[in-house]
């Protein structure tokens, strides 16, 4: 379930910044999984009802074929909807099945078809250029994240 492309999109031109970083830690249910999640505020520091940032790496069995997921997520109810996601993997890994597959890195805004991504540094390999990306995208203040892989 994802939130409307009209109100992500409006959600996603707010400034915002990071507040409460919880660092890597195991997912539960998915064993060799990392996620970390961060509240989002505003410029006056006021806190986004529902409104999370979500990364979760997902462990390969290969180095090579990383899957990792960033994430704005904001809760409706018991939902939990996908306001802006970049799926960074391999490049020529099938990573979206659709009408037309998409494959590599691609990003979700809100309920919209998903778009293939092709910028240079979104890629396994670069976590640093992957992450920044993916703020810029979310309208977010850069925030220095360990390397989880």
């Amino acid at each position: 379930m994802h939130l409307s492309k009209t109100n992500a999109e409006q959600l996603i031109a707010i400034p915002k910044s990071i507040d409460q970083w919880s660092g890597f830690s195991p997912r539960s249910n998915h064993a060799g999984h990392l996620i970390g999640l961060a509240q989002l505020i505003d410029s006056d520091g006021v806190y986004f009802p529902g409104l999370t940032l979500e990364i979760e790496v997902k462990a390969p069995i290969v180095t090579a074929e990383c899957l990792i997921q960033y994430s704005i997520r904001q809760r409706i109810a018991k939902n939990r909807l996908v306001v802006y996601q970049l799926e960074v993997c391999p490049k020529n890994k099938r990573s979206h099945n659709g009408v037309v597959p998409i494959y590599g890195p691609h990003e979700h805004i809100g309920d919209s078809d998903p778009n293939a991504v092709d910028e240079p540094g979104v890629d396994c390999g670069n976590w640093h250029e992957s992450l920044s990306w993916f703020l810029k995208r979310i309208n977010c203040v850069t925030f220095n994240i360990d390397t989880p892989c």
